[in-house]
């Protein structure tokens, strides 16, 4: 994008038409789920929500960026870090729908374990954003610089490590035999979209260790067959397996909290105090 180009969109602007219309429909979606559900409770509408942002972001400065005939460096610059850093609010996201389901299956022991590993999780997450921002303004200066390419490994470094642990307490908590089934419906919903995540992942990992900006895996010049399969089409199935598996529980909680809550169940008493667990843990975290 550095030589001047004839204004007029690619098969990447297309792709980025597409993108505004399908997560400006999700990001409706999960606003409503936010305000109608609690924002606190449920943690993985409200990373949906920034995630849907982020792309819509990113799309629509790919579609000015094309329809530009001399795009500002900003643009660039900016279309490419708000792409890259739209990975973490999913892997939170799915951080969230796990920190959920699993409350009640774990002793006090595993339980502290637990939460230092999502904690650690979350942290080196937010260090990935601020890595890859930081990353992407130095080679946007600079294409060849070291630095640059330095952090924005990192940051995918970082990425790759906390979704190894997610993947892990994911397939280990498939194997407790005494999950809720609502729980179990989440925990597998989650596993379900780690394959396509992975996808996504290295993606990220093959343009943050190639030799140019401008390589085969850039978001708004590499090869658009390679951003389709292993970018776009990843983030929508990710998206729509954690979306219709929020769903999902949602009405399955509804349907089975009434029939409990009516005949006084220890179902209810223990789902409500899953919730305040999940709440105070997230309070802990925000402070």
């Amino acid at each position: 994008m550095t030589e001047p180009h004839t204004p007029g969109l690619s098969a990447h602007g297309y792709i980025a038409v597409v993108e505004v219309a399908v997560y400006t429909i999700a990001l409706v979606i999960s606003v409503i789920n936010c305000v109608r559900y609690d924002f606190k409770r449920q943690t993985g509408w409200v990373y949906l929500s920034i995630f849907c942002i982020c792309r819509i972001v990113a799309s629509a400065l790919t579609i000015v960026v094309e329809e530009s005939s001399d795009p500002s460096t900003g643009m660039i610059t900016a279309e490419m870090i708000v792409s890259n850093i739209a990975l973490t609010p999913l892997h939170l996201a799915a951080l969230g729908l796990l920190t959920t389901s699993t409350r009640l299956t774990l002793a006090d022991t595993m339980s502290k374990v637990f939460t230092k590993l999502l904690r650690f999780c979350r942290l080196a997450l937010s260090v990935a954003i601020v890595l890859g921002i930081v990353g992407g303004v130095e080679l946007a200066k600079d294409g060849t610089s070291q630095t640059g390419h330095t952090l924005s490994r990192v940051s995918v470094i970082l990425i790759t490590v906390a979704f190894a642990i997610l993947m892990s307490l994911s397939l280990f908590f498939l194997r407790f035999a005494t999950l809720q089934p609502h729980n179990r419906m989440l925990i597998l919903g989650v596993t379900v979209a780690l394959p396509f995540l992975l996808v996504r992942i290295i993606y990220s990992i093959c343009y943050a260790f190639s030799s140019s900006t401008m390589s085969k895996f850039s978001t708004l010049t590499g090869d658009w067959k390679i951003y389709l399969g292993m970018d776009v089409i990843m983030e929508f199935v990710v998206l729509a397996v954690l979306t219709t598996t929020g769903f999902l529980l949602q009405n399955y909680s509804r349907k089975k909290g009434i029939a409990q809550v009516e005949q006084g169940s220890p179902y209810e008493m223990a789902y409500v105090r899953d919730q305040e667990m999940v709440n105070s843990d997230l309070d802990g975290m925000s402070k």
